[in-house]
């Protein structure tokens, strides 16, 4: 009985086999006479195409469970980060705020004045770019018409742009910071070493400026920041101008002078600040 049963399955197996690959053959031989599937292939795809779907969004869900994890660990990390600098943030303010107040009452001690700078600005827009070989100026959609006169400090939030050198009615002309003809006096902040701010014709082209008359034991390094020192009237004191980036000897070999990449960058700055008067009691 066993032996029948053993023999009786083989043989449903082979004439299984033997069907299948007749049906493969007539399915290969129907679609290279039609060019179209065959009604066996037809019948597989049917049958297994929403096991595939099924397979496929089972895959799509965990890998999007995975995503989730994942992106969920980097935005962690992020948050931490972006918390970690509002706290240092927060800390520079407060050793600021110190730093004021103690600086308020040594001024009175002294019996110096309280501290005060007051700006009046006029609002501009720059509608026209002069980039040159020799110089490097912008026009602005405000002029004498707006109180605007030659001279003028021109800002923006980052720092200093540059100063009004011609007026017309309604327009202005500005020399940027980076231009060859710029120059004003210059304060090292973290040393508070005075120096001289002024355009370059080498640096032009890289958008930077030079801190010259530098004496050799001067303190300065990379990184440092430098802003308007005030001296002369002309500008007032504090306006941010730019940071060191290299400290270099001068051909003489007596000083020094460092390169200066500015806060604002006139290729790209729009908006501005025109400073028409002030009134200054920092000194």
């Amino acid at each position: 009985m066993r032996r029948r049963n053993r023999t009786g399955m083989g043989s449903r197996f082979l004439i299984g086999g033997a069907v299948v690959a007749a049906l493969c053959v007539l399915s290969a031989l129907y679609s290279g006479i039609t060019g179209n599937p065959s009604p066996v292939t037809r019948v597989v795809r049917f049958v297994t195409t929403p096991v595939q779907r099924a397979a496929s969004g089972i895959g799509g869900f965990f890998g999007k469970g995975l995503s989730y994890f994942t992106d969920f660990d980097a935005l962690q990390a992020e948050n931490e980060e972006l918390r970690r600098q509002l706290r240092e943030m927060e800390q520079t303010v407060r050793d600021a705020e110190l730093a004021l107040e103690e600086n308020a009452r040594l001024r009175q001690q002294a019996g110096q004045p309280e501290r005060q700078r007051d700006l009046t600005t006029v609002e501009a827009e720059v509608i026209a770019r002069n980039p040159g070989d020799w110089a490097t100026t912008l026009t602005l959609d405000k002029g004498s018409n707006h109180g605007v006169e030659v001279g003028d400090l021109v800002i923006t939030v980052d720092g200093m742009a540059g100063y009004v050198s011609e007026v017309a009615g309604n327009t202005c002309e500005i020399t940027t910071v980076v231009d060859v003809e710029m120059q004003c006096g210059a304060l090292i902040t973290r040393t508070r070493e005075t120096a001289i701010a002024e355009g370059d014709y080498d640096l032009m082209a890289e958008g930077n400026l030079r801190l010259s008359y530098l004496t050799e034991d001067a303190s300065v390094v990379i990184g440092d920041t430098v802003e308007t020192s005030g001296r002369g009237g002309v500008f007032p004191k504090g306006v941010m101008i730019g940071t060191v980036e290299n400290v270099l000897p001068e051909d003489n070999g007596i000083s020094y002078y460092a390169v200066l990449r500015p806060f604002v960058d006139v290729d790209t700055v729009s908006s501005v600040s025109i400073v028409t008067d002030y009134t200054d009691t920092t000194e």
